[in-house]
């Protein structure tokens, strides 16, 4: 009897080891992320004000194409839609 538990003290033993490690190299992966996500939250505002002019032409053409040739095709389709 003594023999089987010391058997499985062992064995929780290697297994809370296992854990443990686990633990570490989980950490140490999570703060490499942290990291990398600080890097790029620092120079990704520098680039993102780059496509502000991107930006603005979409929004040009979006209004453009709602407010003239999209309402003509709404009023077309909802006559031939009615029944």
């Amino acid at each position: 009897m003594e023999t089987i538990l010391t058997v499985c003290a062992i064995i929780v033993t290697l297994a809370f080891v296992a854990l443990v490690v686990q633990a570490v190299l989980t950490l140490q992966q999570v703060r490499h992320t942290a990291r990398a996500v600080e890097y790029l939250a620092l120079n990704a505002d520098g680039k993102l004000t780059a496509l502000d002019p991107v930006i603005g032409a979409v929004k040009g053409v979006s209004s453009a194409v709602s407010n003239g040739w999209f309402r003509v095709a709404k009023a077309v389709y909802g006559l031939f839609s009615k029944e």
